[in-house]
């Protein structure tokens, strides 16, 4: 008998030595090497992800995935899974909606999120790994961080020039998620 973690299904490819890794082949890797079994709809979940640019809703993937493939609790699971792997990186918008992006094949970085428009713009990498050093030396373990910035666009600032008390309309973010103006 195979044992769930070895498997000779299409899933569960792994890339060859030498050969270039994508970052689905590194993510069945991941899966793989935590003992998890390799499934359609966790498989389904990375894909959908690999395709926006930027963070998206847990709403938006399940809508990608289609209820054919996994209901939404499923979707909550494998994305909690995924995080504690290091798969996906959670991040907020300004209302607290909770966004996840992909990790694997994608240098760390942030967001600044506008507050009018909800355009997600990618911030450069900057080094927060002193502070953590810092505290896992103080004796925390498995220390992590959030990290988010908010404010309003250029565009948006052309488009509106008082912005004393005046409210735009929501609009959509790239995430699929309506937003909210502060």
């Amino acid at each position: 008998m195979i044992a769930a973690t070895q498997s000779n299904h299409p899933l569960g490819k792994v890339a060859q030595p030498g050969e270039a890794e994508s970052p689905l082949s590194e993510a069945r890797a991941r899966i793989r090497n935590a003992q998890m079994r390799i499934t359609k709809p966790r498989i389904a979940i990375i894909e959908s992800m690999m395709h926006h640019e930027g963070p998206i809703s847990i709403e938006r993937i399940h809508q990608d995935v289609g209820a054919s493939v996994c209901d939404l609790v499923t979707v909550y699971r494998c994305l909690s899974a995924f995080e504690n792997l290091g798969l996906v990186r959670r991040t907020y918008l300004h209302n607290g909606t909770c966004l996840y992006e992909l990790t694997v094949g994608n240098p760390h970085h942030y967001h600044i999120v506008c507050k009018s428009c909800g355009k997600t713009e990618r911030v450069d990498y900057f080094s927060v790994e002193g502070m953590e050093r810092m505290l896992q030396d103080r004796g925390y373990t498995e220390v992590s961080h959030v990290v988010g910035f908010f404010g309003v666009c250029p565009a948006c600032q052309k488009a509106v020039p008082a912005r004393s008390g005046s409210t735009a309309p929501a609009r959509t973010v790239n995430s699929g998620m309506p937003e909210v103006p502060a």
